[in-house]
């Protein structure tokens, strides 16, 4: 009598892959319990944090150009999104004046886009054994595939940030080095594309904030009120005083959204390469080897953490305060997913970006 190691129902049935994106991955490496909250309960804050909105904007406006979309329709197609309210209107000014700017600046299409948000799958393979994973399948989107000016096909990428991101600040070095570079040359070299290099776009978020602007008479003259008596300075010649000091106020107000984008903007056309750099970052094969061997490890990784429900915490202050679930992860709570925290949903996919 034959026996066998399982039913032949069920070695009819597909392998269910579990989706492991780069996101995913980074997620993983920073802290473990982050990664469960996140991919595992699906858990996820109900409104998007400031840095992720102002980034997918600035992401959307790119997009839209490099298909042919007029500036200033992908701006406001980009920025339709932002609700009313004072913070997210100085963020959609902010990302109009930067995208502007950078419009202005590349004069964009500066190359010829052969794809855009490029989706794609590929195994996860065992570089020692050549086995595919019964775990999990790679997935991501690639923002675009290009060809440069000299015949070169490249992976485009973009990026916004607050660092520096002069051509010697560290920025470039750890870019050199970040994961998603290559897995994303390999995933394009998978999609049969000829790709040589990458192509890093990278927007630089301002450091200026809005400020106090002087209110004007109808002449155009600084209004100084004298702090005594309420009533407007005067210089011995009868002429309004234009100047603060002891004793003295001007009258003022903070930017508005757009006076500050204005600003910005003026900024921007003084000092371009402090808002915008782009830069190529090769990929050589040994690159490609080493992310083989990382990709595996990561997946062994996060598969035993599944196996074992055991998600250790990666507690510091660059993890946890900029961290959506610090609030709970620290005063060990359990989360119900059928009732989740205030403030808080669980998401029917843990991975939205692929689909939108």
């Amino acid at each position: 009598m034959s026996t066998s190691a399982e039913p032949t129902s069920l070695r009819s049935e597909p392998i269910r892959l579990q989706v492991l994106t780069n996101s995913r991955m980074a997620t993983a490496k920073s802290c473990l319990r982050k990664c469960f909250y996140r991919y595992e309960l699906c858990l996820a804050k109900e409104t998007e944090a400031r840095p992720l909105r102002f980034g997918s904007a600035a992401h959307k406006v790119r997009e839209l150009v490099r298909k042919g979309v007029p500036v200033e329709q992908a701006i406001n197609s980009a920025c339709e999104g932002f609700a009313q309210d004072e913070d997210s209107q100085y963020d959609a000014w902010t990302v109009r004046a930067l995208m502007t700017g950078w419009a202005w600046y590349w004069q964009e299409p500066t190359g010829s886009a052969i794809m855009s948000e490029v989706p794609w799958e590929m195994p996860l393979i065992n570089p020692a054994t050549g086995a595919l994973s019964r775990t999990w399948k790679l997935a991501g989107k690639i923002d675009g595939i290009d060809r440069l000016s000299d015949g070169r096909i490249a992976v485009s990428e973009c990026k916004t940030t607050s660092e520096d991101i002069s051509p010697e600040s560290a920025y470039w070095l750890r870019l050199r080095a970040d994961q998603q570079i290559a897995l994303y040359m390999l995933a394009a070299k998978t999609l049969g594309h000829d790709v040589q290099t990458v192509l890093y776009d990278v927007i630089r978020k301002p450091t200026i904030r809005p400020s106090l602007v002087p209110d004007l008479d109808a002449n155009g003259l600084k209004i100084v009120i004298v702090d005594a008596t309420g009533k407007r300075a005067l210089n011995k010649n009868g002429s309004p005083r234009q100047t603060g000091g002891e004793g003295y106020t001007v009258k003022g107000h903070i930017e508005t959204p757009q006076e500050f984008a204005e600003r910005l903007l003026a900024d921007i056309q003084e000092r371009p390469e402090y808002y915008y750099q782009r830069r190529e970052i090769p990929i050589l094969d040994a690159d490609l080897e080493e992310l083989r061997w990382e990709l595996w490890q990561q997946g062994q990784a996060l598969r035993a953490a599944q196996l074992h429900n055991r998600w250790y915490r990666s507690v510091g202050r660059m993890t946890c305060d900029y961290c959506d679930y610090s609030d709970i992860c620290l005063q060990h709570l359990t989360v119900d997913p059928a009732n989740p925290p205030s403030g808080y949903v669980i998401m029917q996919d843990p991975n939205p970006e692929l689909s939108e």
